[in-house]
Parts: structure tokens; sequence; C-alpha cells
């Protein structure tokens, strides 16, 4: 795990945003590369390509950015979203999060694990599936429409919190390459506890609820706990399943987030608290805004969280 003093933040911030911001992207993009270059090296023994990683580690956007880095290597990247493969809404009993007492909304049991793992083989073997598409506004899955099947230039890619579950990744051990995302850094203040990696991704998710979600930080706040659960439970456990790692934090970003969250967060200590992430009420005030909005790549993995 890197550390970072958020005296040096700070200072890089302060004195060098262009430069500073330049490199974190690069360190990131470097991995990314390595990534795609891994992947095209096993492509045809293992042509699907499983991204993992919790809540807000940047999936999405590293999932694009490794299919464009394929491309370099002539390998075509087709692309499959786990959410297609959430089960309809009232043909099964959404289990509890008796901890927090809501639904767990993160339980595998509410996805078909079994069809999505029957698909991704299929396609391993060269067959064509038909996918299915899951209507949000009805909240049911729909059956039909598109189709797929491997051309031997080509992988495909999955990205979802359990992409990694034994139901998955139990038949496909020897034609999948694992991808594990999260920020697996963390940051030091002058005083106070360090600022751990769940801490930093709290920031990343309060900042994308608040401006894309229609989501409060209030309402981030209340469900952490449940998505800590979760990571817990679904993620942790499988986390050796990975081939390749990728840190996707860019130590500019702490910057930008808290200039944005910091009059919010100021308003919710306790709350803080009692989501286990009082060190950030530590730093209120301490961290150093940057000018970033010239120098920020527009492929950076940070656009997914403030736009």
């Amino acid at each position: 795990m890197a550390e970072y003093t958020l005296k040096y933040i700070n200072h890089r911030a302060r004195y060098d945003a262009m430069e500073f911001i330049r490199e974190c992207e690069q360190q990131y993009h470097d991995q990314v590369l390595y990534a795609a270059e891994q992947i095209a090296q096993s492509s045809v023994q293992k042509p699907i390509v499983l991204i993992n990683g919790p809540s807000s580690s940047g999936k999405t956007t590293t999932n694009d950015r490794i299919a464009r880095a394929l491309e370099a290597h002539g390998i075509h990247a087709e692309m499959i979203s786990m959410d297609d493969y959430y089960r309809t809404v009232g043909t099964y009993d959404i289990p509890p999060d008796p901890e927090n007492g809501v639904p767990d909304l993160e339980s595998p049991d509410c996805m078909n694990l079994p069809l999505l793992s029957q698909h991704l083989s299929q396609l391993a073997a060269g067959e064509e599936i038909e996918l299915p598409r899951f209507d949000f506004a009805t909240r049911s899955s729909v059956t039909g429409g598109r189709t797929l099947r491997l051309d031997p230039d080509e992988v495909v890619l999955i990205e979802g919190i359990h992409s990694f579950n034994p139901v998955i990744m139990g038949d496909l051990a020897h034609t999948a390459t694992g991808i594990y995302l999260s920020v697996s850094s963390a940051v030091v203040p002058e005083e106070g506890p360090r600022l751990e990696p769940y801490m930093l991704r709290f920031l990343r998710r309060a900042m994308r609820d608040s401006l894309f979600r229609n989501s409060p930080v209030a309402d981030t706040l209340r469900q952490w706990n449940s998505v800590r659960r979760g990571e817990r439970l679904y993620i942790a456990p499988y986390r050796g399943q990975a081939n390749l790692t990728v840190d996707t934090f860019l130590p500019y970003e702490l910057c930008i987030l808290m200039q944005h969250l910091t009059p919010q967060l100021r308003c919710y200590s306790e709350e803080l608290a009692a989501a286990d992430l009082a060190p950030l009420s530590g730093v209120l005030g301490q961290v150093a805004p940057i000018d970033y909005a010239d120098f920020m790549p527009e492929e950076s993995v940070l656009h997914e969280f403030v736009g």
C-alpha cells in the first residue's frame, strides 16, 4: 500500500499543480497499459476478463481504458454489463442486512449468477449467447435482443462486485483473467489518524452521488455501513482470485473532493464517526484546493466522480 503525506499533497497542489496532476495520471495510465499487455499475451487461452473492486474504485472507467489499450494490441474488447443479470424484482426475496436494518442490495442473490457463469463459459468455448437486458424502469429482466460470439481476436470484459464469486470464477479459472481495482493508498495528516483507502473511496462516492444520483451526503453516509458490509462479505473473500491489481487513486483528487465536500461534511461529524469515517473530520479545512480544470485529461478516472 502506498502512503502520501498530506503535507506533500498540499505542497504539490499549491506550487506544482500541472506536473502533479500529470504524474498522478501517468502512474494510473501505466498500470492500465500493463494490464492490457498481460491480457493480450494470454487472450487466446483466456478470452474472459473479470474486473472486480469495491464501491467507487473506478471500475467503469478502468474497464473502458483497458478496452482502448487492447486495441493497440489488435484485440477488440466486447463489453457485458453485470447489471443486466439482475433478477426481476418480485421473483425472489431480497435478503436482509440485519446489521444495518435495510435490504441487502449488495447480495449476489439479487443477480442471476448461474446464467452469467453459463454465458461466459459458452463465450470461452466459442459459442453464441443471447444476452439479457435489465429494464430499470420496470425492475425486470427482459429476454431477447443482443447476441454475442467472440471472434479469435476478441475478448469480453465484464465488471462488477460479484465477478470473482465462485459461482462464476469456479468454472472459468483457466479461461479468465481477474483484475482487482481499488484505492490502495492512504493519506497521512500531520496530526491524527491516517485516511484509509475506504475513507478515500467514500469521498469519491459522496461526490458522485451528490452530483449525478440526486443523493445528498447524508444519504451516502446512511448507506455506507451497508456498502462496507457487502464488501466484506462479497468481495474481500475472493480478492485472491485476481491475477492483476490496479490502484486507481490519484493523490491530487483529495484536493478536488475535499474542496467541494468540506462544507457538507462539517455538518455530519457524528455521522462520520458512526460510519468509521471520523478521521475525515480531522482534515476538514486542511486540504489545499487545486485548480485542475485545465490540466485533468478527458480520460481521467476522476471524471467518473466529479464529471
